[in-house]
């Protein structure tokens, strides 16, 4: 896990905010071309590519961009998303969590072994028929798209359980996983540190009020149970995967920080609840930066401002 302490994250934003950002963004970037580079060496035998991580990780635009790059090296490739093998809600009993609530991230509500066989026929050459979901009623709607890997071809598949053993059991010695996750620790002091989780649920936030209609409030309310998802589900297939990429920006709280603050005001307590206590006592600590304009157009920073 890397640490960054938060006395230098001020200094270079006051100092150089422009160069702060450029340097972050051409860090991740070259993670990216790395693993992209990888990808394209093993394409051959791996064919499989399989991308996981918790939420608000930024898997869509990593997602994306890892695609790009291995585009510009001449390889191609089909995603296939796992929404689209989630079971017809009518078809099955929702899982509950132990408040009695639907447990909508469980691997239960949707088809694993059927996407399994799929990504193993593709791996022979075969022809799969993906399946389309229509989330607005709940179902899978009957209609299906072709694809086919062509030699040298590679598919993509992103998703929570996109490294789950029911799925990987049939291919894991032709695919390559990856996990994206925030991996770097804010140090304020000694003894006051922000987890990785915790700077994901400033991303979450801020995403869900700007994409979903979502207010801060909701997300803290369901942050118990995301989390509770990510331990049950996410966290013990995680050394599956080949590559672990941090998908922290250095300068992201600069923006982020001080957009949450004042929405979260109304809900410290809340948010202490929620086990967010030492995010509440670090809102207004983190340098502003305004200029939205150094942002690059392919940044993960889009997801969650916009």
């Amino acid at each position: 896990m890397f640490h960054l302490k938060l006395d230098d994250i001020n200094e270079r934003c006051r100092r150089d905010p422009a160069g702060f950002v450029a340097q972050s963004e051409q860090s991740y970037t070259n993670v990216i071309e790395s693993v992209a580079e990888r990808i394209c060496e093993n394409r051959c035998e791996r064919t499989i590519l399989l991308l996981n991580g918790p939420s608000s990780s930024g898997k869509t635009t990593t997602a994306r961009r890892i695609r790009d790059a291995i585009a510009r090296r001449g390889v191609e490739s089909h995603s296939i998303s796992m929404d689209d093998y989630y079971l017809s809600r009518h078809t099955y009993e929702v899982p509950k969590d132990e408040e009695g609530r639907n447990d909508l991230e469980s691997p239960l509500c949707m088809d694993l072994p059927m996407l399994s066989n799929h990504l193993a026929a593709l791996c022979k050459g075969e022809t799969i028929e993906v399946p389309t979901y229509d989330f607005m009623r709940h179902i899978r709607t009957g209609e299906t798209h072709e694809v086919r890997l062509e030699k040298g071809q590679i598919a993509v598949i992103e998703g929570i359980h996109a490294l789950n053993d029911v799925l990987m059991a049939k291919v894991r010695e032709y695919s390559m996983g990856i996990y994206m996750a925030v991996g770097t620790q804010v140090v304020l002091s000694n003894n006051w540190r922000l987890a990785p989780h915790v700077l994901r649920f400033v991303r979450r936030a801020i995403r869900d009020k700007n994409f979903r209609d979502s207010p801060v409030s909701e997300t803290i309310d369901m942050w118990r149970s995301v989390r509770r998802g990510e331990r049950l589900y996410i966290h013990p297939h995680v050394s599956s995967a080949d590559f672990l990429m941090n998908t922290y920006l250095p300068y992201e709280d600069c923006i982020l920080m001080n957009q949450l603050r004042r929405d979260a005001e109304p809900y410290h307590q809340e948010m202490e609840r929620a086990g967010l206590e030492d995010l509440v006592r670090a809102l207004d600590r983190f340098e502003p930066l305004e200029d939205l304009s150094l942002i690059p157009e392919d940044s993960i920073m889009h997801e969650f401002i916009g």
